[in-house]
């Protein structure tokens, strides 16, 4: 499969998604429920949060600096779209703050809007490949139903309203789901593929710094499977 590769969509059912620490929170859960090789809380899958992913290969010039520095530009991809529908989005740019809930968590690069999370990031780096996702909440989200199916106390479920956005909420209407996935998309390919561009025709050495151990130096590398792009 050709890299850089992105890939956008809208689940039409609820399900959960787990980071990898939470493998034993997923008992009894009645929905679809997946265990991400990233880390993490847990995201609540439907048609409230668009999903995207974008696979670089090792070499890209973005990935010389870091699994920080790729969150932080992955960010920006996402906060300068969401700029160019008229939201006044930001990146965080402070210290990581976990929480059991994604989106009550912050992380460098996510993407607020006045200091509320729209958009969350995690990623996954191999030995041939980096896997960077985001989820963007496009409309309210039904908390207290994550809280009860991980059975958290109900009061989580005002804390995470008050400590996200969505896209509804900031254009005073409904987006279309399936338009921005492709936008989206669209928009994160031709990010990735314009900075490997330039920084092949810069002059000067390129050689790649180390990175340390991959996230994911277990995972066997081999080719990239639907179901790996969206965990």
């Amino acid at each position: 499969m050709h890299l850089p590769m992105a890939l956008a969509a809208v689940s039409s059912h609820a399900g959960l998604s787990l980071g990898r620490s939470q493998r034993g929170d997923s008992a009894g859960v009645p929905w679809p429920c997946r265990l991400r090789s990233s880390g993490g809380g847990a995201v609540l899958l439907g048609p409230w949060l668009l999903r995207a992913v974008l696979v670089l290969p090792a070499s890209h010039p973005r990935l010389r600096q870091g699994p920080s520095a790729a969150a932080l530009w992955f960010g920006a991809l996402h906060r300068d779209w969401l700029r160019s529908h008229g939201i006044d989005a930001h990146c965080h740019e402070g210290p990581l703050s976990s929480h059991w809930a994604c989106f009550a968590g912050r992380a460098p690069g996510e993407v607020l809007v006045d200091g509320r999370k729209l958009t969350g990031v995690s990623q996954t780096w191999r030995r041939d490949r980096v896997q960077l996702w985001s989820g963007t909440l496009l409309s309210p989200v039904p908390w207290s139903m994550l809280c009860r199916e991980l059975n958290r106390r109900i009061e989580h479920a005002q804390v995470l309203a008050e400590s996200t956005t969505t896209v509804q909420c900031c254009l005073g209407y409904a987006p279309d789901a399936a338009r921005w996935a492709v936008e989206l998309s669209t928009h994160l390919r031709a990010g990735a593929s314009e900075d490997a561009t330039c920084a092949a025709s810069r002059p000067g050495p390129r050689a790649r710094p180390r990175l340390g151990p991959p996230v994911e130096a277990n995972v066997a590398d081999g080719p990239i499977r639907q179901e790996e792009c969206f965990p």
